[in-house]
């Protein structure tokens, strides 16, 4: 296992969530009106920061386990640490939720109970997560318990191609016939597009990632990286007609395009080194909490509509909001998900 650390792909990742808790704040508030050109940003810039974390979360288990020897010890190791880092949080956003009464997920059932509990719910259906946003915890959950058979598989690259390939294949008929087929009504769309043969590919796209950084010694100057991370803003800027539902830009060859586009943000970060600066600290400390930002922002949302005033305006619950998501992702990374890793790597052994 490789245990070089790049600082890029963290910062990334807290970028991405803090892009997801803006998309929600923004809807939540009405500070964009629909149809906007800063709602029809902020709603690509929400809906690919999540396909973004299926990308880094392939390139950086192919990256540090890629060569892996997998045996039961490994196995063991693997899994105590992949719970460790995911189960506790997890288990606190889905306790809030229900201390809370909030109207997310399916019927609290003991079913479910036992599915959220086990971490096992994506593999019958991401939306029965217990909590805002869960689909893409149980879809990375389906990948923790693949990885190793597709470490194994693919220790040859041309596999790896291959089977990239065939999981593109495999989310074309969700992606041009499921999902922009399926009605609004009972939320049939978004059970369609949360699918796991739908994002499945994602993950692979990442592993080409991993392999081409991990064979080619070029790495990215940074006067090159932020022209070049310039060039995709400006390619990836929205243009033609605006749209008024999100899922216009979540089905056919536009998600191809955003897909294609967030696997080349994944890869400039990935081939950029971030240079030692006094800003790399707070922002790598976004992406080490990013997990925190990302389950916990609706909280922090219900927060302040409860403790403040409800005559403030959109722009004050939107500030309000995405401080204290910052604040309380702080607080629980250092005081929850951080010791839950630490008793997670001791266990393993590691």
């Amino acid at each position: 296992m490789r245990s070089e650390r790049l600082h890029g792909l963290d910062i990334l990742r807290g970028c991405m969530a803090l892009a997801v808790a803006v998309y929600h704040f923004t809807d939540w508030t009405k500070l964009a009106a629909a149809g906007t050109k800063t709602n029809n940003v902020i709603a690509i810039l929400g809906t690919y920061g999540v396909e973004g974390f299926f990308i880094v979360s392939g390139f950086c288990f192919f990256f540090l386990y890629g060569e892996t020897r997998w045996d039961g010890a490994q196995l063991k190791r693997f899994h105590l640490k992949r719970f460790f880092r995911i189960a506790p949080l997890y288990y606190f956003a889905v306790l809030l939720n229900l201390l809370l009464h909030q109207p997310v997920g399916p019927e609290v059932t003991p079913r479910m109970l036992a599915e959220n509990a086990t971490l096992t719910f994506g593999l019958f259906h991401p939306n029965h997560a217990l909590v805002l946003g869960g689909w893409s915890i149980g879809l990375e959950y389906v990948f923790y318990f693949a990885f190793p058979l597709l470490a194994f598989l693919t220790r040859r690259k041309a596999v790896l191609v291959l089977l990239t390939a065939a999981f593109v294949a495999l989310s074309w008929p969700w992606n041009f016939y499921a999902v922009p087929l399926a009605t609004h009504a009972g939320d049939a769309k978004f059970h369609a597009y949360v699918q796991i043969p739908n994002h499945a590919f994602l993950f692979l796209l990442g592993g080409l990632l991993a392999w081409a950084r991990t064979v080619t010694p070029w790495r990215l100057s940074g006067r090159w990286f932020l022209a070049a991370l310039a060039v995709l803003v400006m390619v990836g800027w929205p243009r033609g007609p605006r749209f008024y539902d999100h899922f216009d830009v979540m089905v056919g060859t536009t998600r191809l395009f955003y897909a294609g586009l967030c696997t080349l943000v994944v890869g400039l970060f990935a081939f950029f080194d971030m240079p030692d600066r006094p800003w790399r600290k707070p922002l790598i400390f976004l992406g080490d909490a990013s997990y925190s930002v990302y389950l916990l922002h609706p909280f922090a949302f219900l927060l302040v509509r409860t403790l403040l005033p409800q005559s403030l305006g959109p722009l004050a619950n939107f500030s309000l909001s995405l401080m204290a998501t910052l604040v309380l992702a702080g607080l629980v990374y250092r005081w929850l998900e951080k010791p839950a890793m630490g008793f997670g790597r001791k266990l393993a052994g590691t």
